[in-house]
């Protein structure tokens, strides 16, 4: 969203970006005006949380966390920014507030972004949700009945309140299942991938523009490749409880004889004691980093694994919740890496990985499909476009 947000000033649009606290540095270098609306000990408190990286927990404890944090204080932000006939509303997925401004102010267009397939609901083919084999998949019917029974006992009881508090004070009525279809904007939906990584998502949507991956991580600094070509470990910035990932990442690294390096922002995921060819960094830019090492083994979130897929690293994916499984999914299907069942098997599964002829190739060619793509920049041309067609053109555009 930052990306996008600095692509929009570029375009003579003050941009306004509610966020959490941890990243108000990074939007402000990026010259947007910043709105935290969630504190740093809230965020540390959501993410630290064991039962946010939970498969079904997950979810729920995320979406208590927005609907108790996160929709009354943006709401108050974008009341305090909004104006008519001169303002679009860009929204993450968690964001319900916007969507309720747009039903209530029809002169304010509104733009999803959705950064992973797997926020959007596709009953003929849809997403891997869980590490369950014997997950629901078919026949369409039955997906649809899934989700139905996933709203009603589990989803709308946690964001359904607030959302219709928020209505009744603009007198709109009630409203169920939020996230079924309510949650999507009538004006523009931009996925942030490509449309092979998730073709089903156009047939479900027929308002949705795929922009491509956001690949720049907003890091200027230079880097120098290091001397040995490593595996690079990572269990994404925000997750707390890495320490049996890294401890079995270094073993690995041993057993192998591979130069290692553990990227985590919280030093305490990291062995106290590591060997000679294994090193840590709190942060790496990994769209400089990536090109110089052998694979990645990571969580499967959206940023790493396409960052991944541009660098041609092979990647080994262990998941653990939210969009994480379905990711592992389709980096198998496009033979750019596999997803690790169980963590006894990283070591063996690395030697094969990574001396693999066909995964190499494969990774090659995705890569080079993605040569040039610049999403946050297609994103920001699309919600231009959607400005110019439906607001008025004189003084500022917010």
């Amino acid at each position: 969203m930052i990306a996008i947000g600095r692509e929009l000033r570029q375009r003579g649009f003050e941009v306004v970006i509610s966020l959490s606290e941890p990243y108000a540095a990074i939007a402000q270098h990026a010259g947007l005006t910043v709105e935290p609306v969630i504190s740093t000990d809230q965020f540390h408190e959501m993410v630290g949380d064991p039962a946010v990286w939970k498969t079904v927990r997950g979810v729920r404890r995320v979406l208590q966390a927005m609907s108790d944090h996160f929709v009354r204080p943006h709401h108050e932000v974008i009341r305090r920014h909004l104006r008519p006939g001169k303002t679009i509303l860009v929204s993450h997925p968690l964001d319900y507030a916007s969507r309720v401004i747009r039903e209530s102010e029809l002169a304010t267009p509104l733009v999803d972004i959705h950064l992973q397939p797997v926020v959007l609901r596709t009953p003929q083919s849809p997403p891997k949700m869980t590490p369950w084999w014997f997950e629901i998949s078919r026949p369409a019917w039955a997906v649809r009945l899934l989700y139905y029974l996933a709203d009603h006992l589990g989803l709308d009881p946690v964001i359904r309140p607030a959302v219709n508090q928020l209505r009744s004070e603009y007198s709109l009525p009630p409203i169920r299942r939020v996230l079924n279809e309510w949650w999507l904007s009538p004006d523009r939906v931009i996925a942030m991938y490509p449309k092979w990584y998730a073709p089903e998502t156009e047939i479900f949507c027929p308002r949705l523009v795929h922009a491509g991956f956001p690949l720049d991580d907003l890091d200027d600094r230079p880097l120098e490749p290091p001397p040995e070509r490593p595996v690079v470990f990572t269990a994404g910035t925000a997750h707390f409880h890495g320490r049996r990932f890294f401890q079995r990442a270094v073993a690995s690294c041993q057993e192998l004889g591979l130069p290692g390096l553990l990227l985590s922002p919280h030093a305490d995921n990291f062995p106290s004691q590591l060997p000679a060819n294994v090193h840590t960094s709190s942060y790496v830019s990994l769209s400089k980093l990536l090109p110089h090492c052998q694979a990645i083994v990571h969580h499967g979130g959206i940023g790493t694994t396409s960052q991944s897929l541009a660098a041609a690293t092979p990647q080994v994916i262990r998941p653990l919740a939210f969009d994480q499984f379905d990711n592992a999914t389709r980096i198998h299907r496009l033979g750019c890496g596999v997803w690790l069942k169980r963590d006894a098997q990283l070591a063996s599964t690395l030697q094969r990985l990574i001396g693999d002829r066909s995964t190499a190739q494969h990774c090659r060619d995705v890569a080079e499909q993605m040569s040039g793509m610049n999403g946050a920049q297609t994103a920001a041309d699309e919600i231009a476009s959607v400005y110019d067609r439906s607001l008025r053109h004189d003084g500022p555009k917010v």
